[in-house]
């Protein structure tokens, strides 16, 4: 079923599909010690491979993960969105701020909030997961704000355990 793409805004964010336009600032992330965790770092071919991935998992899925921005400035903060690659068994609430200056702020829940609730609303999932590294402790802290609870573990595409947090959707959603 298609879906419309959608312009998501926060109080403080927007969230929108990434362009062309939004490359440099995740290929900036990926050759950073940030993108650690995702496969990191990596030269600018290897963030070209998946930046493409990002907008061809919208064209062939009808979502995917947002660029988030200030709404204030423009400025990147990071990609935050429903993730569902082939080898994952659901859909995915998947987050990673670009920057160290963007933590602790409070700014991955509520992107991740509004991306989680418009699949919700949107896409009708009745729920999502998040798979977390058990050492990120931030990722941990996040899900469980944002209502997550602990659903078991997981082997990632590296051999790595991973923690599956589900989201389930909310009351006010169904």
């Amino acid at each position: 079923m298609s879906h419309p793409i959608p312009i998501l805004t926060t109080e403080r964010l927007t969230l929108r599909r990434p362009t062309q336009a939004d490359f440099d600032a995740f290929a900036d992330w990926v050759a950073s010690p940030r993108s650690a965790r995702f496969g990191g770092p990596g030269p600018r071919h290897e963030a070209r491979e998946g930046f493409d991935a990002m907008l061809d998992h919208w064209a062939q899925k009808g979502f995917g993960y947002f660029h988030v921005a200030l709404a204030a400035s423009g400025a990147a903060v990071g990609r935050i969105g429903i993730s569902h690659p082939d080898h994952r068994p659901e859909p995915e609430v998947a987050y990673a701020l670009y920057e160290d200056r963007f933590e602790g702020q409070g700014y991955a829940t509520e992107a991740a909030r509004a991306a989680r609730d418009w699949a919700f609303d949107s896409l009708g999932l009745p729920t999502l997961v998040s798979y977390i590294d058990p050492d990120n402790a931030a990722s941990i802290r996040l899900a469980t704000r944002l209502g997550a609870r602990p659903d078991g573990t997981t082997t990632g595409r590296d051999g790595t355990v991973q923690l599956v947090y589900r989201h389930v959707r909310p009351e006010a959603h169904a």
